[in-house]
């Protein structure tokens, strides 16, 4: 959670307190033994997908939990400013599924009612996700079976529509389809999901009709993962002894990005038309708004549904029909005949829609391929002050300076059909290439099949939480801080922002790096640009900073100039780094993870060029963490909770990632990053060519510090390093995520940080302290952030205000890397047990996200819950839960194919 802004709800509720106031190409193919087809699909010839697909009845959305000691926004109650204190604010959700559209191209969720909701199309008007499903966006079919009546219906059920105790849950609720279409019931259907691929399965016709829907995200390739485009595939296999009419329509409303958020979307001057190229064989529908009174990031926009319609397939259309109806004007000539009228049915071209007929003889199967695409190439922040390009345009004519501003006037706007056109003419190659880097995961044996679904659901989030990946600066009237924005320095860097959570609340802010160093391992594999050019904005940050620690970059939905122009207007405004010395520094694991990812980048990918370019900034970083060791020490000091420094002005002092845990001035998670962040400024320094000297006297503090480490924190009475010193020499507790910095010191091939007898003791003696408690169904809870042994019986600090929430939730992330860090050090002394019990603490919480829907965690998997109990969480939606991918790379080295 990072700094500029978890620490304004904790420190606010705090301070409160205080004072009182409280088949168009190859199927996916896999084994039969790894082949998951719902039950109720037996015998139906649908699309399969593998077995680590999460798989729910259609419609069937799980009541998400409402304890009655958490905040009760969850029974229609108003928010205050006090919720995240009582937990479980924002709420989780259930119900929710894969999200399409590319990498900061705006993305919505296909939900698992079969809707599109909801949204988040990034830029400063998305503060959390938009909790809206649009009613008039769905697929329908119409079939007849030789000269029997025809049925149609509509591919999606009813929305769940919550109402607690005190009014309805907004936050989950979405709309249903409008009021005149033949909806499914309930479980007339599966839903599953793998990302970036879904599968919808629909069992009230006698011809078996499926759907797959994914977005083109390429491991390692910008053009196709940036692109706004989703793919339905609608498979129609036709198993009957007579000849089959079938028609299958999508229908789509011409819509802002964003409703009801601030700034206001300003978009007016809708227009319809129908596009066919005669050279590849699409067919569409464009909706755009044209107007000069746009706001920005509404600005010659425009969505196309189109089809590339088979030998044997027809299309027909309608430019038009009444958004704001029932429904009932379209659905009439598609629900008689299964066609359109090629012709707008009103004037308001607030709506369209594309059918695709065709006659299937007994035993034939046919794919139909549908794209739905979008061309919202402008993306803003700060009150419209601050106006970016998306990365896509880049691949559509627009051009940037050697500064990486947009030259204006060469991006030709209205570009949604040729993006459709382009990906339904290569859906068999982006087909082919998603499954060339997914499949060898998904389908991967050797990889658990719970981790496989963690580790690609998970993967869900990235454009699902993209406030910004830019293809150049179109315009800024907010100065820069220090006069210069970010990301000018090296040409063809494209400036990324993912929050830590799309959920809302003050996790929405940015990303902080304390979080982003335990999913950073996902970005560096899939998406390897996005992870280097962050790290170029980072450099830039640290060697324009005047202490060398500025904040993450933050956005915010204000519309006032002095909360945007002191930070929030992502890379152009930013809080500058606090004076360091001694205890006086929030989350002082920051510049060592930052100074070992900027190592780590270089490495992983070979690039001598990006570690001669980051090195300045590394060691600028480590001097930054040095200036916070005290005399006669050789270890960072913390702020503490004994000792708060009276400059931090709040009772809240944050260690590091860990937030409220209390710290006795040194701890053994911030340490040991600091001795990661010595070795790899020390091997860079080798490879680079530093002054001998130099190296000596780093390799000799470091020689120190690791002596003192083993001294101030191995506890031999209890077999673990101590997080932090106690009031007596046993009165201590230990950390989960303990071997952090070692498991990364290890894969990166750096030397031992901790002594490895202990290391390898600690894992072994304390997996019991923290993996036991299951839930009433017997499934473990995970292990949570600290456990006590058995002869300590509390805590030997304790948050005032707070507690021991902290200590007793069980983070995804933590138990994540630390089951990585168990694998690997199983394989390395030969101990099959400390392997195993990595799989299970990884298992347990990968379980508890997706095998649990009532849980509200999939796709919204929290920071964290409670150790005891699941309906008190932290946080929903959450960044760190990427860290499965650690799992993954330990047990078998991740390869993504180049």
């Amino acid at each position: 959670m990072g700094r500029p802004r978890v620490t304004k709800w904790w420190r606010a509720t705090a301070l409160a307190v205080l004072t009182g106031v409280l088949s168009t190409g190859p199927a996916a193919t896999h084994s039969s033994a790894d082949a998951g087809p719902a039950a109720s699909s037996a015998g139906r010839d649908f699309f399969t997908y593998p077995a680590a697909a999460t798989v729910r009845d259609l419609g069937d959305i799980a009541s998400a939990p409402c304890p009655s000691d958490a905040s009760q926004v969850c029974q229609g109650t108003t928010p205050s400013p006090y919720e995240p204190v009582l937990g479980n604010y924002p709420l989780d959700v259930t119900g929710l599924g894969v999200p399409l559209g590319g990498v900061g191209a705006g993305s919505f969720m296909v939900n698992q009612s079969g809707t599109f909701g909801p949204w988040f199309f990034g830029g400063s008007q998305d503060d959390s996700w938009e909790m809206r499903a649009l009613p008039q966006a769905a697929f329908h079919v119409r079939e007849q079976v030789g000269g029997a009546p025809a049925t149609t219906r509509t591919l999606a059920t009813k929305g769940p529509q919550v109402t607690g105790t005190t009014g309805p849950v907004a936050d989950r609720s979405w709309e249903s389809p409008l009021p005149t279409w033949n909806l499914l019931r309930k479980g007339e259907g599966s839903y599953a999901a793998l990302y970036p691929f879904g599968w919808t399965n629909y069992t009230p016709f006698k011809t078996d009709v499926s759907m797959r829907f994914f977005s083109p995200i390429v491991a390692g390739e910008d053009r196709r993962t940036s692109l706004p485009v989703a793919y339905f595939d609608v498979r129609l296999a036709n198993h009957t002894t007579s000849t089959t009419d079938v028609s299958v329509m999508f229908t789509m409303p011409n819509v802002a990005a964003h409703e009801d958020r601030k700034p206001a979307t300003v978009r007016t001057g809708l227009k319809s038309r129908f596009h066919t190229d005669a050279r590849t064989g699409v067919q569409a529908v464009t909706m755009s708004a044209d107007d000069p009174g746009n706001t920005a990031d509404a600005a010659e926009s425009e969505w196309t549904i189109a089809a590339r319609p088979r030998s044997g397939q027809k299309v027909t259309y309608t430019t038009s029909w009444n958004a704001d109806g029932d429904g009932s004007d379209v659905y009439a000539p598609f629900e008689k005949t299964g066609r359109l009228t090629d012709a707008p049915l009103d004037s308001s071209a607030s709506a369209g829609a594309v059918s695709v007929s065709m006659k299937l003889k007994p035993g034939q199967v046919s794919t139909v391929p549908f794209a739905l695409t979008w061309d919202f190439p402008q993306v803003s922040f700060a009150d419209d002050n601050t106006v970016w390009m998306r990365r896509y345009t880049d691949f559509y004519g627009a051009k940037e300076t050697s500064h990486n501003d947009y030259v204006k006037g060469s991006y030709p706007f209205h570009q949604s059909f040729a993006i459709a056109d382009d990906a339904l003419a290569g859906h068999d190659r982006a087909l082919r290439d998603v499954l060339r880097w997914w499949e060898p995961i998904a389908t991967n044996p050797a990889y658990p099949v719970a981790l496989r679904t963690g580790a690609l659901n998970q993967l869900a989030q990235v454009p699902f939480k993209t406030a910004l990946w830019e293809g150049g600066l179109v315009s800024n009237s907010v100065t820069p801080t220090g006069g210069k924005r970010l990301g000018t320095s090296v040409p063809g860097t494209h400036l990324y922002l993912g929050v830590d959570s799309p959920a809302g609340g003050e996790a929405n802010g940015g990303m902080g790096t304390e979080v982003g160093t335990f999913s950073y391992l996902a970005y560096s594999q899939v998406f390897p640009t996005i992870e280097r050019d962050r790290l170029r904005a980072k450099v830039e940050a640290v060697l324009a900073d005047p202490t060398g620690d500025p904040y993450d970059p933050s956005v915010t939905s204000s519309t006032d100039p002095s909360v945007y122009t002191a930070n929030g207007d992502p890379f152009v405004t930013r809080i500058q780094g606090p004076q360091q010395a001694p205890g006086t520094v929030w989350f002082i694991d920051r510049p060592s993870e930052n100074a070992f990812r900027l190592y780590d980048y270089a490495r992983s990918h070979h690039d001598r060029k990006f570690l001669a370019t980051a090195y300045p900034a590394m060691k600028k970083l480590l001097a930054y963490v040095q200036a916070t060791i005290p005399a006669k020490s050789e270890l960072p000091e913390a702020p503490s909770l004994l000792n708060p420094d009276p400059d931090l002005k709040s009772p809240l002092p944050y260690a590091n990632v860990f937030d409220i845990i209390p710290v006795n001035k040194v701890d053994a998670y911030t340490s040991q990053l600091y001795l990661l962040a010595l070795e790899a400024v020390i091997d860079a320094g080798r490879q680079l060519g530093e002054v001998p000297t130099r190296l000596t006297a780093w390799q000799a503090r470091l020689d120190r510090a690791k002596a003192e480490y083993e001294s101030v924190f191995w506890d031999a009475a209890h077999h673990y390093y101590r997080y932090t010193p106690g009031p007596t020499a046993t009165q201590d507790s230990v950390l989960l995520a303990t071997f952090f910095a070692q498991h990364l010191a290890e894969r990166a091939g750096l030397p031992d940080l901790v002594d490895p007898a202990h290391y390898q003791r600690q894992l072994a003696c304390t997996y019991s302290l923290f993996v036991s408690r299951t839930d009433a169904q017997g499934r473990l809870l995970g292990a949570p952030n600290m456990a006590l042994p058995a002869d300590v019986p509390s805590f030997p600090y304790v948050h005032p205000y707070l507690g021991t929430r902290f200590e007793t939730e069980v983070w995804p992330s933590a138990n994540y890397a630390t089951a990585a860090a168990y694998y690997a050090a199983g394989r390395r002394f030969g101990d099959a047990a400390l392997q195993q019990d990595g799989l299970e603490m990884a298992g347990a919480v990968a379980t508890q996200i997706w095998q649990v829907p009532e849980n509200g965690f999939q796709f919204d998997a929290p920071i964290g819950w409670n150790q005891a109990r699941t309906d008190h969480y932290t946080y929903p939606a959450f960044e760190s839960g990427l860290a499965a991918w650690e799992v993954l790379d330990a047990i078998q080295p991740v390869k993504i194919p180049s």
